[in-house]
Formats: structure tokens, sequence, C-alpha cells
């Protein structure tokens, strides 16, 4: 049951002080005592400019400046209908002052700070234990899954599973913890799920379903964000994501590149800059988990350590023998069902991490096998050892020619001796000066 609203409790709550008639209520006393009758409910965020209010469930943004006529109320009640408190200007110079009053001031990584809280419209879900218990205001949650948990076996979920892996169980275990991860806003495993294969196999199914259950936990993204482009993209793309812990993408055009660098920066764990539009750039650390579904897949130039830790590919390449064009409809009778399947996932993965299955594993390697054409090119044109060695401008040369033929930018001489010295061939001389790569020489 909700509390009441900022006006009736503006209306119902005596100030602390009563002004004697003739003397005018300043900004500041005004300001003081909004404060004391609002600030169990109420917070400003310095960090972005914005007021939010408590339902007793989550916090939410003021999005209509309820607090704002909130305050043009009591200043009409404390000043008993002047026309000093009754003008605009009036109430915000009392608004600014209430905004730095130390009981309503909170700076922006104040919300939803546990990662292991998860907001419902029944409450609030510990994912460390699986239970439910009541919504408390010092938790700071703002976000909110759509459904509470439901006890129960989704039956049409798991039954569409199924068909979609071809009965792989370890690989729906996989998508359970998956699911289970998204939950938190833990970033451990720093990783990027791809859900790979041809249309009408349930791809998006999958991920529009996990995407509705968790609300506004869960964001879209346009795929130009991860993908790579010729400039660089508004900042504001990236504030949109700020708080969310599951976002999800669709690729859909053939012949893209990975934007490698920003994908590592995303699911790095590190603080990026974003600002919303007309406003001032802020920090935040993201919490998401990027699971994006394509019947493409986009090229990588770097099949490096980085890389490698980061992706997992996901087959769904299973087409249903009849599929239901319904089919997400149907599934909404499952949402606090497949809601608690997700959270069993969380407490899965806290317990065992992401038990990656031989599904993935061979996909995600048969992907870097196809994108690793300077690995194709040692495997085919080089010996490697530890008595091999070359000169650096004639593995260059031959390098040049083999990523011409194969479509592939051969970069700088630089660039390909830093790839080079990544996998292990490192820079060094012959007797006599003779610069060298150690480890690798052509084959003769």
């Amino acid at each position: 049951m909700k509390g009441p609203s900022l006006k009736e409790r503006a209306d119902s709550a005596p100030p602390v002080t009563q002004i004697e008639p003739g003397i005018e209520p300043t900004e500041r006393f005004i300001a003081m005592e909004w404060a004391r009758l609002n600030s169990v409910r109420c917070r400003y965020d310095h960090g972005i400019g914005r007021w939010f209010q408590f339902d007793d469930v989550h916090w939410k943004e003021d999005k209509t400046r309820a607090v704002f006529h909130s305050i043009a109320e009591l200043a009409n009640r404390i000043g008993r209908g002047s026309k000093a408190t009754g003008k605009a200007g009036t109430v915000r110079g009392i608004e600014a002052f209430a905004q730095a009053d130390p009981r309503v001031a909170v700076t922006h990584e104040i919300w939803d700070a546990n990662p292991m809280l998860l907001g419902t419209p029944a409450g609030t879900v510990d994912l460390k234990t699986g239970k439910l218990r009541v919504s408390k205001a010092e938790e700071y949650l703002t976000r909110q899954a759509s459904v509470a948990p439901r006890h129960g076996r989704p039956e049409l979920w798991l039954r569409f599973l199924n068909e979609a892996t071809g009965g792989d169980a370890e690989l729906i275990r996989f998508l359970q913890q998956v699911l289970g991860y998204a939950l938190t806003g833990d970033t451990r495993e720093h990783a990027l799920f791809f859900v790979y294969g041809s249309g009408k196999n349930g791809k998006s199914v999958f991920l529009n379903t996990a995407a509705r259950i968790m609300g506004n936990y869960a964001s879209t993204a346009a795929m130009e964000t991860f993908a790579a482009s010729r400039s660089d993209r508004h900042p504001t793309e990236l504030a949109r994501l700020d708080g969310a812990r599951l976002v999800s993408a669709s690729e859909t055009e053939e012949g893209r590149a990975w934007a490698e660098a920003r994908i590592k920066q995303l699911t790095g764990g590190d603080p990026i800059a974003a600002r919303f539009m007309r406003g001032d750039f802020f920090e935040f650390t993201p919490k998401f988990k990027l699971i994006i579904v394509g019947n493409h897949q986009p090229s990588l130039h770097n099949v490096d350590p980085a890389t490698r830790r980061r992706f997992n590919i996901i087959p769904f390449t299973h087409t249903p023998a009849n599929p239901d064009p319904l089919l997400e409809r149907k599934l909404e009778a499952e949402h606090g069902m497949i809601l608690n399947w997700m959270i069993e996932g969380c407490r899965d993965w806290l317990a065992n991490g992401l038990t990656r299955p031989s599904a993935v594993s061979a996909a995600t390697e048969d992907y870097f096998e196809s994108q690793d054409v300077l690995g194709q090119w040692i495997a085919e044109r080089c010996v490697t050892g530890k008595n091999e060695w070359e000169q650096p401008t004639i593995l260059f040369r031959d390098w040049s020619e083999y990523a011409r033929a194969s479509g592939e930018d051969a970069g700088t001489n630089k660039s390909f001796g830093s790839k080079l010295e990544k996998r292990g061939f490192r820079a060094g001389r012959r007797p006599g000066g003779i610069r060298c790569r150690q480890g690798i020489s052509l084959q003769r």
C-alpha cells in the first residue's frame, strides 16, 4: 500500500514553527520546513539534477514536477496566501534551498548500488537467497522488474527452450545462468553474449521475453552503438544505459564489424562518461550484461586474449517445425514463473560461475578461427618454435600479400609487430645486430 502523496503531506502536516502575522517567511525557512516533511520520501540527485520520490516500493523520478507543486502548496500555506509566496520565482528559490538540504540531497552513485537486490512490484528480491521481502527506502532502488516472482514450472517456456536448443540440457542451463546473471548489477564476467542463428528460430522470443520480464532493468540499444563507424556515437546513447542490467540489441545487416574498443570499454567494469541531451557530462560504471541477437556475425579485426575472454557465441540453429507467431504473447502468462526460473539461474551462477557448454565453446572457437586471419597466416605460411627467427620486413611483406588476398586490411608495420608481440613473438636481434622476430619464420 502506497503512502500519502506529496500534496497530502504538505496539506496535513503542521509547520515546525508558526509564523507571526505580518512577518514574511523566508525562502530558506519554507525550504527547511518542506525538507522536514518530505525527508523520508524525496531525494534530489545532484549528479543529474533531478528529483526522486519513494512510493513504498521503489524510487521514481519526478517527471511531472510534483515536488515543485508541493513546495508551492506548502509556501502558500505557511505564507497564508501572500503574494510573495505565490510567485513562481519565489517557489523556484525555495526549491533551490530544498535541493541543497542535507536531508534530501544525494549524489548519483546512491541509486541501485547493491548489485544483489532486485526490485519487483511485490517487494525486493535478495538474489543471493532468492527470497522476496518488503522494500526499504534506504536501499534506494529505482528499477523494477515488470512482475513478481511466482513459484511453479514454466512449461511453455521450457518447451520453447528445448526446441530452440535441440534438447541440449547443458545449453539450457547456460541460458538460465546468463539470464540469472543479467538480473544482477554485477559485471564480473566481463562478457558479451551473441545469440546467433538464421531467422525464425526463437532468438528474438528468448531475448524479448527476458527484457519484458526485467522491466526497466532492461534497455535496448541500436546496433550502431556496438558496431564500428567512422564517427563517434553521441554520448546521450550511453547515458540511456546508465543503471540498466540488461542491454539488448539486434544485428540484421551483413558485413559490419564490431567496435572492439567500445565493447571492451563497456564490458570492462570501468567508469565511462556520458550525458543527457542538454545536460552536463557525468560518469557511471556500467552494470549491464550485453546480449545481442543476429542472423549475421559482425567481423573482428583483433582476435586477442581480451576479446577471447569476452565473447560467447550462443547457437540457436534449430528451426521449429511449427513456429507459433503468438508465442511471445502466450509466454506472458508464465512471466512470474520465468522470473523465478531466472532467479534460480542466478543462484546457480553465484555457486558455480558460468558453465559454458560444449555448444557455446565450439561455436565461439569456430567464430574466432573464421575471424583470425593473422592466425590463419601463421598456420599456413609460417613455422613457429623457439629456434625460429625472421626479419620483420620479410614477415610484414608476406603478411600484407596474404591479407590483401583475404580481403583484410594489413595495417601498418608497427601494428603488425604489436599483434605478433601479443602472440609471444618478441622483437630481438641476431648476431651482427640484425633485427628479427623470435619464435617465427616463413616457410621455405
